[in-house]
């Protein structure tokens, strides 16, 4: 059997754990690089187990992430925790997979093809509908979120030390609250109890599930609504 041919063969699980390594191995060569570090250059080993870390949601660290990473590096630590673990594991995110399936759904359209094919086997569109739909709602979640915890402590007058008072720290705080991670820019202890119900908030729904924590509050009964006639859209 040739390579090709034992590629197209590729099990899911295989899909799952590939994602998963190319996160890994993406972040820490990013986070290699002299822009993502303030004075020194991260050792590989260092690198490596930060990037492992963010994405597999553990909050370990060799270094600290608030004096250690520049802003550019801690974006990085961002998109990792973000991306999350793997489906099937009690990680929080968006997962691996949600993130891949969205690139091949990327390339899919500006190819022109009508379905999501990933090595021969196509996806179904509800799961397509699905992954989109879930980052979609992440990413609202998490806006929300940072806008509360920036309007609450403008309102009650609270001021963060100069060093952590920063539009970054707070998203840093509330993006590791939804990935379950645990990373921190030092800022959690500083929150008012406003910040800190929120990022309470954050957590549950990490740890349940943004889907999940959807079903809850407007339940799972589908319906198909009322259908008109079709219409195009410029889009793009």
């Amino acid at each position: 059997m040739t390579f090709r041919a034992r590629l197209l063969k590729i099990h899911p699980a295989v899909i799952v754990l590939a994602s998963f390594l190319l996160a890994i191995i993406v972040g820490s060569i990013i986070l290699k690089l002299p822009i993502s570090t303030i004075n020194a250059e991260i050792p590989w080993v260092d690198s490596f187990f930060t990037a492992t870390s963010a994405v597999c949601v553990t909050g370990l660290v060799v270094v600290d992430t608030g004096s250690y990473f520049t802003f550019f590096g801690q974006c990085v630590i961002l998109v990792l925790i973000q991306i999350g673990a793997s489906p099937g594991s009690c990680g929080g995110g968006v997962k691996t997979t949600t993130l891949a399936l969205l690139a091949a759904f990327t390339a899919s359209r500006i190819r022109r093809k009508r379905r999501v094919n990933i090595f021969k086997k196509s996806i179904p569109n509800e799961t397509v509908t699905r992954s989109i739909s879930l980052i979609l709602v992440s990413f609202g979640i998490i806006g929300l979120v940072l806008f509360m915890l920036l309007v609450g402590d403008s309102a009650s007058g609270h001021v963060m030390p100069n060093s952590h008072g920063s539009f970054l720290a707070y998203l840093f705080e509330t993006v590791s609250a939804f990935g379950t991670v645990g990373l921190s820019m030092g800022v959690t202890p500083d929150l008012t109890i406003w910040g800190k119900c929120w990022i309470i908030f954050m957590m549950i729904i990490g740890r349940v599930g943004v889907l999940a924590f959807a079903y809850i509050v407007v339940g799972t009964a589908t319906s198909n609504g009322v259908e008109y006639s079709e219409e195009n859209l410029m889009v793009g």
